[in-house]
């Protein structure tokens, strides 16, 4: 059973189109969770966002770095190993998330500029899926689909 991927960096044409862009969405998450769990308060600052008086310590910021970085690591490993069932469900959480927070900003529970954030994101959970079916499409031999414009 191998316990890391081969390569930290391996070359993008070598990856799945799912894959590659779970490897870039890498690129975006690392220094975002890095910062949460290293330097919450400069996330907050840049976010125009006060520390809740229930989270002084910004120890949940903290936590939600690490659990960052955690699942930043997974999506690293998966990426490299074309792990296309991770894809799958990295979509499907990464989208739960982003209902999560429009349904929070809607109820006034936290600050819209997280849920555009939380769009990023969303738009990236997207192009995995876009990914995940050009693979699927390819494996069968078919061109896949793109948008064309109309005559």
């Amino acid at each position: 059973m191998m316990l890391f991927a081969p390569k930290v960096f391996p070359k993008l044409s070598t990856l799945s189109h799912a894959g590659r862009s779970m490897y870039i969405w890498v690129y975006y998450t690392i220094p975002l969770a890095f910062t949460l769990l290293l330097v919450p308060g400069l996330f907050l600052k840049v976010m125009g966002i006060s520390p809740g008086a229930a989270d002084g310590d910004l120890f949940f910021m903290r936590l939600a770095g690490a659990l960052l970085v955690s699942m930043s690591f997974m999506s690293h490993q998966a990426a490299i190993l074309d792990m296309r069932q991770f894809f799958v469900w990295a979509v499907m959480g990464r989208t739960f998330i982003v209902g999560v927070l429009i349904v929070c900003t809607v109820l006034g529970l936290c600050n819209p500029i997280v849920t555009f954030f939380g769009c990023i994101d969303f738009s990236g959970a997207m192009w995995t899926l876009m990914g995940i079916r050009r693979d699927e499409a390819e494996a069968r031999g078919q061109q896949a689909v793109t948008a064309q414009p109309t005559p």
